[in-house]
């Protein structure tokens, strides 16, 4: 996990940077339906114009999945927006990496922390991938050159969820509650519940206290009833 930056010697606040690797034994990465579009933009970095690109997703949709994925890929170092506008300036402009991933881009403070990490980036012709909940042209309104920088770099949405993918967040969901759910039971559940990313867990979190787990439909109906999602 990203860890929040320390005070350094001279007060200001330095940068503690996490290295994701990839790990044989992590959950396999959704790479169809939803996320199609994100995994293969993503995938193809090394043809990125100016070698920055954008992220963009709803809350829960799996930004920081793939972002992690993404720094494993490139040897990229992950950190989040609130670390960038805490941190002080001239620690980010020291920076000497390869390739940085910002989660969260658009949550910091202000901008001079990212327009600072987009400076260093483009100076080292390091690769920068930033993510976000909207299109970063609506991140900040200043400083002017970092609205400037954000409306010119290409962006990649993770679509919304369709049955297919729905059905494959339900079932990691729910195993990582150690539940193994019937293929009936997640095609019933997915092509009924609420079409938002934020309604896996909130699915997932009620099987579990739901009588019969969903291991049959009468069970998977009444987990929808709970939450009031019509079953149909």
């Amino acid at each position: 996990m990203s860890r929040p930056p320390s005070a350094g010697p001279d007060g200001g606040r330095q940068l503690l940077l996490d290295f994701p690797r990839a790990n044989a034994h992590q959950r396999p990465l959704i790479a169809s339906g939803s996320y199609a579009s994100a995994v293969g933009a993503l995938g193809r970095w090394r043809l990125w114009p100016d070698r920055q690109f954008a992220l963009v997703g709803e809350p829960q949709s799996g930004k920081s999945r793939l972002l992690r994925w993404w720094a494993a890929q490139t040897g990229a170092a992950l950190i989040t927006g609130a670390m960038l506008a805490e941190a002080d300036m001239e620690a980010i402009a020291r920076l000497s990496v390869s390739a940085l991933a910002i989660d969260d881009a658009d949550r910091g403070a202000d901008g001079h922390g990212l327009l600072a990490a987009f400076n260093m980036c483009r100076e080292r012709q390091a690769l920068l991938l930033v993510s976000g909940r909207c299109d970063p042209a609506g991140w900040f309104r200043e400083p002017p050159d970092l609205c400037s920088r954000l409306s010119a770099v290409p962006v990649v949405h993770i679509e919304p969820p369709d049955d297919a993918t729905l059905a494959a967040r339900l079932r990691e969901d729910s195993r990582l509650r150690h539940l193994d759910l019937p293929d009936e039971s997640v095609t019933y559940l997915s092509a009924r519940m609420e079409r938002s990313w934020a309604a896996v867990a909130r699915v997932a979190d009620q099987i579990e206290r739901t009588p019969g787990r969903a291991e049959g439909l009468r069970s998977a109906r009444a987990v929808l009833v709970a939450l009031g999602m019509d079953p149909g």
